[in-house]
């Protein structure tokens, strides 16, 4: 019971963690579009370095020793971003603490995977790792302006020190298994699959870390905003998890939905604030149906979790890293419409091409 609640409040505050930071973006990025998708992208870049690493070794020597670690560094690099003010010492510190959420997200992951009742466990994962996204702005959202804008980093690094407490005192299991050189044909098989995570996931990404600037809207109207989309999310993991439905369809419909969403992101600020919502709300709805698809197919694969979690979180933070990048880059140099078709278009590549990934599910 200690290693699930462990694991639930673990990835609630180590998301909560991460996105203290994005209703003040613009503080910390002196207002400009690269420097603000570079601070964002940091804790991805931690994180896609090292989701696969941690999955491997989830395998060799077990999750809760790496579950312990992420949850340590996690709480190091909080304090960190709290005490150090400069942009670049951030970028640094977000890096590490994507490190850290890398491994708790990996190996957590990967052990929900390996339960019988995974799917209904996956709904609570992405529930609370969603619910920890929404406290995360709106926590920020208002204690900014009382408190400064690191004060809800401050809060959730301290609230970070109670599932490390829990996993202490959790019983330990170590579980060692024999390595095999599996990587090259598990990418092979499940190539499309990983490239629409790359890309889903990501384009998630590029809007919470292009609107902050392209709105110009204030640290708590974008909390509320983000918010929305996380509750949706929170909403549509809870529903999946307890539907029946083929993995790819629902995949593959999602991205056609995502390129939607995303080109009627540029455009719904121009129609006012409920606009925007209601992207918001579609977004986040498609979000969950298309993270517990692609778990469901990936823990009906036959292979060990913990190599085929580790792939799948680093084409997810591949996503988060790149993506919001190189669309600030775009919107930056040439304008935000760029920025925001050239994510759209790549969700629509993943309409065309996620159907390959149908007859492999060796469940």
């Amino acid at each position: 019971m200690k290693e699930r609640l462990s694991i639930i409040l673990g990835v609630f505050v180590v998301m909560a963690l991460s996105n203290a930071v994005v209703p003040v973006l613009p503080f910390f990025a002196k207002e400009l579009p690269a420097v603000q998708g570079a601070i964002y992208s940091a804790y991805f870049l931690g994180a896609f370095l090292t989701v696969y690493p941690a999955g491997l070794l989830s395998d060799k020597i077990g999750k809760v020793l790496l579950i312990r670690a992420g949850l340590i560094l996690t709480v190091i690099s909080g304090a960190a971003i709290v005490l150090f003010h400069g942009a670049y010492e951030v970028i640094l510190f977000r890096v590490i603490e994507g490190v850290g959420a890398g491994m708790f997200i990996s190996a957590a992951l990967s052990w929900v995977n390996e339960q019988e009742d995974h799917k209904q466990l996956s709904g609570y994962f992405f529930g609370f790792l969603n619910l920890g996204l929404i406290l995360g702005l709106i926590v920020t959202g208002l204690l900014e302006e009382p408190l400064g804008e690191r004060s809800g980093m401050l809060f959730f690094t301290l609230a970070s020190v109670i599932p490390l407490l829990l996993n202490i005192s959790a019983r330990e299991i170590v579980l060692v298994v024999k390595a095999e050189a599996e990587t090259l044909r598990i990418i092979s098989d499940y190539r499309w699959l990983y490239l629409s995570t790359v890309i889903l996931v990501g384009s998630t990404g590029v809007l919470t870390s292009l609107y902050p600037e392209f709105t110009d809207e204030s640290p708590v109207m974008l909390s509320i905003i983000f918010g929305i989309m996380n509750v949706s999310t929170i909403i549509s993991s809870f529903a999946a998890s307890r539907a029946t439905f083929r993995p790819v369809p629902v995949i593959r419909t999602g991205a056609l939905l995502m390129a939607v969403s995303v080109a009627l992101a540029y455009l719904a600020p121009e129609a006012g604030i409920l606009p925007v919502i209601i992207v918001f709300i579609l977004v986040g709805l498609i979000a969950g149906f298309i993270l517990v698809g692609q778990t469901d197919f990936l823990a009906g694969t036959g292979y060990r979790q913990g190599v085929v979690v580790g792939l799948f979180n680093t084409a997810s933070y591949g996503g988060m890293t790149f993506l919001p990048y190189v669309s600030g880059l775009l919107s930056q140099d040439l304008n935000y419409f760029t920025g925001f078709i050239f994510t759209a278009v790549l969700s629509l590549v993943v309409f065309f091409t996620i159907g390959r990934c149908e007859c492999r599910n060796r469940s």
